[in-house]
């Protein structure tokens, strides 16, 4: 619910919860990372805290079109199932407006400093 783009954090297919799920999927690393955006896009268009009511990992699975990622997912601890629903664990840290906040902002202070090294390089003076 908070915008049209998701969040993808440098080195995800070398985490080892995406070899993992790649292991359990018997797919490759960059798939099992790929499927696990899919189910990070989707829980960002039903839910805004990380929890959706009613909801199994199977549920998870059938939601991303891809059979196991959910359950791959509690295995590895970046998806909990209780009997109330599905959570997703520290979806703060990664997801929603105040997180796309920080990136955006992130990528900004990175263009001024790359553009603030370019004009001390070229004897240009700083604004």
């Amino acid at each position: 619910m908070a915008g049209l783009w998701i969040e993808w954090e440098k080195g995800l297919v070398r985490k080892p919860e995406v070899m993992r799920i790649a292991r359990i999927l018997t797919n490759t690393a960059q798939h099992a990372a790929a499927c696990c955006m899919m189910v990070w896009e989707w829980a960002e268009d039903v839910t805004e805290n990380g929890f959706i009511p009613g909801i199994t990992a199977a549920d998870v699975s059938f939601a991303a079109g891809v059979p196991g990622i959910g359950e791959a997912m509690v295995d590895v601890g970046w998806l909990l199932e209780t009997s109330e629903g599905v959570e997703f664990p520290h979806w703060d840290r990664h997801n929603g407006e105040p997180s796309k906040r920080r990136a955006l902002d992130a990528l900004r202070k990175r263009v001024r400093r790359r553009e603030d090294k370019l004009r001390t390089l070229r004897g240009e003076v700083s604004p």
